[in-house]
């Protein structure tokens, strides 16, 4: 079977507009196979089930427990919104829920740490549709509790299954097409960067993508491929 990891982020499924972007690298990725997409929450504070919107209608005597199954609702909502979006295209979708994803940590709740990854349950709904939405940011306890893998855990968690499914490449599109040596929304004449080793990219400190995505990318032989929603460049390859 062949299959893609390719995770979104918020900016990029923040409105209709938006995702028809996405969408487009869905389906012609669809042309050559099966596909895993990752989704973070929709947008950003103050968009409504943007992570730092949720987060703020928790006071503080909220439990860390009580707040992860707060913030998890972006990125379940998320996930059936895309998935019921490509249903209406004629995509043959399902849409996972954080119980059946295979992410199994322990009960860090905030910043979780994966002891588990089981395939079982993707492979089954791969075999049975063509673009699998999966929630990115979220895991399970083994008691059953759910959690969150920290800031920027969607991407880790694209990183996660490509590892479950013994790939060696993920795609992560942004609203920034690659890695650039300054700002390009700021820096007119920011330059890209067309490869980065995982050190080259860890010692950037960069916010583009979280350091455990790369961190175990780079222990699992991962290449991070990082290009726009937006454009049909080839982005950034993070490798060895």
């Amino acid at each position: 079977m062949n299959i893609r990891v390719m995770k979104f982020g918020g900016t990029s499924l923040r409105s209709e507009v938006t995702r028809k972007y996405a969408y487009r690298h869905i389906l012609e990725a669809g042309k050559y196979g099966k596909v895993v997409m990752v989704v973070s929450a929709m947008g950003r504070y103050p968009d409504a089930y943007a992570t730092d919107t949720l987060l703020s209608m928790a006071c503080d005597s909220l439990s860390k427990e009580e707040k992860a199954r707060l913030v998890s609702i972006g990125e379940q909502v998320a996930s059936l919104k895309v998935c019921s979006e490509l249903l209406e295209m004629g995509i043959c979708a399902y849409a996972m829920s954080f119980m059946e994803t295979g992410i199994l940590t322990d009960e860090q709740y905030e910043y979780a740490n994966v002891l588990e990854l089981h395939k079982e349950s993707i492979i089954k709904r791969l075999k049975q549709y063509d673009v699998v939405i999966v929630p990115g940011f979220l895991g399970v306890s083994k008691q059953g509790r759910i959690t969150t893998l920290g800031r920027g855990g969607s991407d880790f968690s694209a990183v996660l299954f490509a590892d479950m499914l013994e790939l060696k490449e993920v795609e992560i599109y942004t609203d920034v097409d690659g890695v650039y040596d300054s700002d390009p929304k700021l820096h007119e004449f920011a330059l890209r960067y067309d490869h980065l080793s995982y050190d080259e990219m860890l010692n950037m400190k960069s916010r583009v993508l979280h350091d455990r995505c790369v961190e175990y990318a780079k222990q699992h032989h991962i290449e991070i491929c990082l290009k726009g929603t937006f454009s049909k460049g080839a982005g950034t390859l993070i490798s060895s």
